[in-house]
């Protein structure tokens, strides 16, 4: 466990590399886990295509190996303190940015905003 968070591999959480970019969000939805790739197709998706996934995704952009990836996660904790459900977190060798993802919403998630806006007279 580093920064307060433990790591689930692939075999654990039960996905492949023969999901989909959407089988492979899903099912992480459904387990309740954020997600860290290096899979440029799949932050590409992400950021480009609205998905119901409502956790955090760390993209590592990088060149190195394992040091330069623990590098990496230590710069993006000495930044940002928590992650950000809906946010897509890019990790670079030089610098890390954030950026919102498109989410699908859900009616199930309209229905909360709506009694949310009543309760406070929005």
């Amino acid at each position: 466990m580093r920064h307060g968070h433990s790591l689930v591999d692939a075999v654990d959480a039960q996905v492949g590399a023969d999901m989909s970019h959407q089988e492979l969000l899903s099912a992480l939805h459904r387990l309740q886990v954020d997600l860290l790739t290096n899979d440029r197709d799949l932050a590409q998706a992400i950021r480009t295509q609205p998905v119901k996934f409502d956790r955090s995704v760390v993209y590592l952009k990088l060149e190195g190996g394992d040091v330069e990836q623990d590098d990496a996660i230590d710069r993006l904790f000495l930044r940002f303190k928590r992650l950000k459900p809906g946010q897509i977190y890019i990790v670079t060798e030089q610098q890390v940015k954030t950026q919102q993802f498109k989410s699908v919403v859900t009616k199930k998630d309209e229905d909360k905003s709506s009694a949310s806006r009543r309760q406070h007279g929005d």
